[in-house]
């Protein structure tokens, strides 16, 4: 039997990148998607190629700095299915600068997308979940939980609050049978990693070769969102079931330099 058979999947951020392979392997896997997207145009893409290959997904707009939007959302996704089994809090946003650089309302953004959002989406799917009997939450955070990067401040903050968000939570939700582990991926070859690039003037091979980006893992290379999105199964599956407030680290053997 698939590993997530009929369970329903709300995805934040679900249009492209991390977000797109982490709802097309759960749907792979019999999930049910909600692909929560603040970009129409993605999010319906990726319900559609989900739909289109046998699946069974819809998508909700949803801004994640705007918890009314949140609201409607979670609220459509449990009228529209039934329930709500598994959350992913995949959606950020990159807010670029060193401490001096970053202005006030950068520093809001990034909190309010990347912390604030994570936290008010759990809060209002959290009852769906415990409705259901239990299921799983799992947060995106990243390498940058765990290290400092050149004018990466307020972003790298932003994850180092996602890694107490799944502690904190994993602790108060447990006797509600819902487990909640994040991921933490290294730099993974997304559309964001492919403009920072450009914008830098290097290919994605001179970038892959590059000490600051891709061989900077010791497996010398880029992840693929497909493998984050393994990563994101496993947690998210009774595969996991003894497993709560930890982080899986996907990032190439990176932070164990």
């Amino acid at each position: 039997m698939p590993r997530m058979q009929d369970k329903v999947a709300m995805v934040t951020g679900g249009g492209q990148g991390l977000g797109e392979a982490i709802c097309k392997r759960l749907a792979s896997e019999g999930a049910l998607i909600a692909v929560a997207e603040v970009n129409v145009e993605t999010g319906k893409q990726t319900a559609d190629a989900i739909n289109a290959s046998g699946g069974t997904a819809q998508f909700f707009e949803t801004d994640v700095s705007n918890e009314s939007s949140i609201q409607e959302s979670v609220a459509a996704t449990a009228a529209a299915f039934g329930r709500i089994n598994v959350l992913v809090n995949n959606a950020a946003v990159f807010v670029f600068g060193t401490v001096e650089e970053v202005t006030a309302e950068s520093w809001d953004r990034s909190l309010k997308v990347n912390v604030r959002g994570p936290a008010l989406v759990a809060k209002h799917v959290v009852p769906e979940i415990r409705k259901a009997g239990g299921g799983a939450i799992v947060n995106l955070a990243s390498i940058s939980s765990f290290i400092a990067q050149p004018g990466f401040v307020s972003y790298n903050t932003s994850k180092a609050g996602i890694l107490s968000l799944t502690r904190c939570m994993a602790m108060d939700l447990a006797d509600d049978n819902i487990r909640v582990n994040a991921i933490g991926p290294g730099v993974i070859w997304t559309p964001i990693v492919e403009k920072v690039l450009n914008d830098e003037g290097m290919t994605r091979e001179e970038g892959e070769a590059s000490p600051d980006w891709g061989s900077a893992h010791m497996i010398k290379r880029f992840g693929k969102p497909e493998e984050v999105a393994n990563a994101a199964l496993f947690l998210a599956s009774d595969e996991a079931s003894f497993i709560t407030g930890e982080c899986l680290m996907v990032d190439g053997g990176y932070t164990a330099r």
